[in-house]
C-alpha cells in the first residue's frame, strides 16, 4: 500500500460503533465502474432516510435562530421533526432485513471500516460493502479494498479502505462519526 493511502486513513477520526453491514467479494471490472453505472440505488426508504438526514443538517442551522427568538416555536418544530424521523425509521426498518439481521460491532471512519467476517480475504481484494448507520438509518454503499485480514477466533478481522464512495455519503459518514465521538466524550465527562 502506498504512503498516501496510509496518510489518508489517519486523516479521519475512528470510532467503535454498531452498524448493519453486509459485504461481498467483487471482481476488479465491477469495482472499476461507478456506483451509478451499477444501478446502485438502495430504494425509496434508503433515499428517504439519507435525504432526511441531509435536510436535518441544514435545518439545525435555522433551528438555532428560531430557538433564540422563540423557544416555544422551536420546541414545536423539534416535536414535528421527531415525528417525521419516527415515521422514516419505521418505514426503513420495515423494508430493511439488513438492519434487523446483521447489526455488528465495527471500527469505522470516513476512509474505511474494520469488521468481523466469516470468510478470509486477501489484501487487495475488492469488496462491495453496504452498511446502515444507527440511529439515523443512513445507508452507505461503497467499493472497498481489503488492507488486512487477520484470524480472530474462528472468524477474521477484515479492514478495508473505501475506494468508491459518493461524496455525499462520505460527508454523512463523517458527520455520524463526529457526532458519535462528541456523544462519547460528553458521556465520559458526566
Amino acid at each position: 500500500m502506498s504512503e498516501k493511502g496510509g496518510q489518508e486513513r489517519r486523516g479521519f477520526f475512528r470510532i467503535n460503533d454498531d452498524v448493519a453491514l453486509t459485504y461481498r467479494l467483487v471482481s476488479g471490472d465491477v469495482a472499476s465502474k461507478t456506483l451509478e453505472d451499477l444501478g446502485v440505488n438502495e430504494g425509496e426508504s434508503a433515499t428517504l432516510t439519507n435525504e432526511l438526514e441531509k435536510m436535518n443538517e441544514v435545518s439545525r442551522i435555522h433551528f438555532r435562530h428560531v430557538e433564540k427568538e422563540s423557544p416555544e416555536v422551536a420546541r414545536y418544530f423539534s416535536y414535528i421533526e421527531e415525528k417525521i424521523n419516527l415515521l422514516a425509521h419505521h418505514i426503513m426498518m420495515a423494508n430493511d432485513e439488513l438492519f434487523v439481521e446483521s447489526t455488528q460491532p465495527v471500527n469505522i471512519s470516513g476512509s474505511g471500516v474494520s469488521f468481523t467476517a466469516d470468510t478470509e480475504f486477501e489484501s487487495g481484494d475488492c469488496l462491495e460493502v453496504k452498511f446502515t448507520l444507527n440511529p439515523s438509518l443512513v445507508k452507505i454503499n461503497t467499493f472497498s479494498e481489503v488492507v488486512s485480514c487477520k484470524p480472530e477466533g474462528d472468524k477474521f478481522r477484515v479492514a478495508v479502505i473505501f475506494k468508491r464512495l459518493r461524496d455525499a455519503d462520505r460527508d454523512m459518514l463523517i458527520r455520524h462519526v463526529v457526532k458519535k465521538q462528541m456523544n462519547n466524550i460528553r458521556g465520559n465527562n458526566e
